[in-house]
């Protein structure tokens, strides 16, 4: 059986390798190889155009990882974590952080305290659906937690669409996060040396890989077309992993199912890579709660993994989820580099823009799914109305939030419907 994938991300290159012992198994790419996990040249090496770490409950992944012979490769360092608020920085790395944190009230810390640990208890998050992340929160913790605390976290991965969100998906970060710390105070987070690009090049060996956009997907009488600008191949199965959105546009479907395909809304991300010859802080991860700020994220890769091969450099990731209908998405990268820098400086009075050794920014339209109430019945089954045809995307990663580790579970499980469906 001859089979199409359409994007050579996490879950396209997942599918297509459990599919290719059997089958034949063409992959499309119209860009870089690993999606959000794709990686630039750095030094002789390569890191992630975006910032990435997987955790030590990351199954999925770390499987794969030592299967592919890379386990020796793998770096697990403890991450110490900051929250920027106020103008000021404090450390927020484990529950004790918590409790002392200034911010929040004696009983407002207590009782989010206890509303994190009693997280992992819930094994029903149905009744969880019907409620928003900010109800929740101020239920358990009360209305002044989550004004000082919790909104301003949320608005930094979600923007304007915060309020909404789905209880379930704060409910799920509390649960799994919980379960990846190494007692009280640790929580030990993983790196690939090489960036997480070796994963997946290791992952492309022995399959077939076309970097062309497709443009149209038609069905006939034969099979399923995948169409570029210069060849049109026939297929008996075609898997879809890209954004659902962007299948409306290739492909002919009922009004009912096109409608649901263009519900899903993402957010964009402008991620800003800075190179340097010292580094910022003593921190890996900083999450700024300015409600001013152009970016909302301090990633110093390098505080969690500084690998020899940098050659002393340090890296620091700048970023910004927000609708791409934001003109700040749309804007020069000169204007992006420029505000950004202001903004750091502002943090980092010692900072010195002469230590810049480079700058890299990189965007993606649709980096983040936002989970809204009920997103059990959003979420769009494998099977499309168009025989043959089948859709895997980050929107059905649920109710855990998307990543490396859960693009490849849904990788392995799109696979297994379409050799039931065979």
């Amino acid at each position: 059986m001859r089979i199409g994938v359409i994007g050579a991300g996490v879950t396209g290159l997942t599918a297509a390798r459990l599919l290719s012992g059997e089958h034949d198994v063409v992959v499309f790419e119209k860009g870089d190889l690993g999606g959000l996990a794709g990686a630039a040249a750095f030094r002789g090496t390569s890191i992630d155009k975006f910032y990435h770490h997987i955790f030590t409950n990351d199954d999925y992944i770390i499987k794969y990882i030592d299967e592919l012979g890379l386990g020796d490769e793998m770096i697990w360092m403890p991450a110490k974590n900051g929250l920027f608020m106020d103008a000021k920085l404090y450390p927020f790395t484990n529950p004790i952080d918590l409790i002392l944190f200034p911010k929040v009230s004696f009983l407002g810390r207590l009782r989010m305290g206890f509303t994190v640990l009693g997280a992992k208890r819930i094994k029903d998050f149905s009744e969880m659906e019907t409620i928003s992340a900010k109800e929740w929160i101020i239920g358990k913790a009360g209305r002044r937690t989550y004004d000082t605390l919790w909104a301003p976290l949320l608005s930094s991965k979600f923007d304007n669409d915060a309020d909404n969100v789905s209880g379930v998906w704060l409910w799920n970060k509390f649960k799994l996060r919980g379960s990846t710390r190494k007692g009280v105070n640790k929580e030990y987070l993983g790196y690939l040396r090489g960036g997480f690009i070796a994963l997946y090049e290791k992952m492309t060996e022995g399959l077939s890989l076309l970097f062309e956009a497709v443009t149209k997907i038609e069905k006939n009488d034969k099979g399923i077309l995948i169409k570029t600008d210069s060849r049109t191949e026939l297929f008996d199965k075609v898997i879809f992993t890209g954004p659902s959105e962007r299948l409306f546009d290739l492909c002919e479907f009922p009004m009912e199912y096109g409608e649901r395909l263009k519900s899903q809304k993402h957010k964009a991300n402008i991620c800003m890579t800075l190179f340097l010859s010292k580094p910022l802080s003593d921190y890996y991860w900083i999450t700024v709660a300015e409600k001013d700020a152009p970016f909302v994220l301090v990633i110093e890769h390098t505080n969690l993994f500084d690998n020899p091969a940098y050659g002393g450099d340090k890296v620091v990731y700048l970023s910004r989820y927000l609708d791409a209908s934001d003109p700040l998405f749309a804007a020069s990268d000169d204007f992006v580099r420029e505000t950004f820098l202001v903004c750091l400086k502002s943090m980092f009075p010692n900072f010195d823009e002469r230590d810049i050794l480079g700058v890299n920014i990189f965007r993606d339209s649709h980096a983040q799914p936002v989970v809204f109430q009920r997103h059990s019945e959003r979420i769009l089954p494998f099977e499309t109305p168009v025989e043959g045809l089948f859709v895997a995307n980050m929107g059905q990663i649920y109710p855990e939030d998307r990543g490396q580790n859960y693009a490849i579970r849904l990788g392995e499980d799109v696979a297994s419907i379409v050799i039931r469906d065979v």
